[in-house]
């Protein structure tokens, strides 16, 4: 019989529900413990899960039926849940972010090593397919050296956001403090684009610059953000961000990130477009013309799986492979750091 990683779910709101679509669709892992507090979110989503609710956390932590721990609560809550988890001998998978301080993102990570046990972060991101794509054909060469790196991420999120997410699954004010969150548009978004940008390039930022405020919601955290990284091959990268822009993005226009290079540009739009222009000679492309390409292209035969299998799948399949070949998994906490300190350093600045 194939292994099977057993996952304990702490925190059974929004997010869980995306988190299970992932487990449930892997051939590798499945949900055996629901906990949530509220004893009405964890029977609901253990019902979805088929499997049992708690709304005790020594529950869980201490069952020898589960073997990691998938934390989906609020963000404050990630590290210590995480430390404890280790504390037990319970592989750990956090929601972003990793922490809402570099302080206790490196507790974490140095528990969980010292307790033997894996730690990653679902940046879902790095398993789309336009994301596969983007860092192929820049590894590749095709648009040369990256000079810039543009991110535009324009949102008008409900009111009711702030208490109650997109979904209304549950009431809560969390998103609000500063403390709780670690952070707005910056935190909430823009974090997963920082890890992207990291998986794509694999370049580094090396210093910060950053405006930011909160303007039309009566929040702790900021609605609109801008800012300019410079990256340690040279390239100045801007930034663009807002939670509360009324309107929200104009018909067609599309929001994500833009990599400028010598010889021409690659954009990465959110949810899967594609899109590159590029003067040099590249196979399958005319010189001097964008190429849209989009995501269910029977003949990107190379990048096939990418648009067949949901982000969320690949990311669970992958990190229950490492934790049954006792390898480190794709996305380990140390570079789930990575976006968290560009996070915290841009709001230092």
């Amino acid at each position: 019989m194939d292994k099977i990683l057993k996952i304990g779910m702490i925190g059974c709101g929004e997010i869980s529900l995306a988190n299970l679509k992932g487990i449930q669709s892997a051939d590798n892992a499945k949900v055996v413990m629901a906990m949530d507090i509220d004893r009405e979110m964890a029977e609901s989503f253990a019902d979805m899960a088929g499997t049992k609710p708690t709304i005790h956390i020594e529950d869980l932590m201490e069952s020898d039926e589960i073997d990691a721990v998938f934390i989906n609560t609020p963000h404050h809550l990630h590290a210590q849940l995480g430390i404890q988890a280790a504390t037990h001998g319970k592989h750990v998978i956090v929601e972003k972010p990793l922490a809402t301080t570099l302080e206790d993102a490196q507790k974490l990570i140095r528990n969980c090593r010292d307790s033997h046990v894996k730690l990653s972060v679902p940046y879902v991101y790095r398993y789309k397919y336009n994301a596969q794509k983007a860092k192929a054909c820049i590894r590749r060469g095709d648009i040369g050296k990256i000079i810039g790196i543009d991110i535009h991420w324009i949102s008008d999120k409900p009111d009711s956001y702030w208490e109650q997410g997109f979904t209304g699954r549950i009431r809560t004010e969390w998103r609000k403090s500063k403390v709780k969150s670690g952070g707005g548009i910056l935190m909430m978004n823009c974090i997963h684009l920082f890890d992207a940008i990291d998986f794509i390039t694999g370049l580094t930022p090396i210093e910060y610059l950053s405006q930011y405020d909160t303007y039309v919601t009566d929040v702790e955290v900021e609605d609109y953000f801008c800012g300019v990284i410079r990256y340690d091959n040279n390239a100045i990268g801007s930034i663009q961000a807002g939670s509360k822009m009324i309107g929200g993005r104009y018909p067609g226009e599309q929001r994500g990130i833009r990599f400028i290079g010598e010889y021409g540009q690659i954009l990465v739009n959110d949810p899967d477009s594609f899109m590159i222009y590029t003067k040099k000679s590249v196979s399958g492309m005319n010189t001097n013309e964008w190429h849209i390409i989009q995501p269910f292209d029977k003949n990107d035969k190379e990048f096939e799986k990418y648009y067949k299998k949901d982000p969320g799948t690949f990311f669970i399949q992958e990190f229950a492979d490492a934790v049954f070949a006792d390898k480190d998994p794709p996305i380990t906490g140390e570079m789930a750091y990575r976006s968290l300190e560009t996070c915290i350093r841009l709001y230092e600045k």
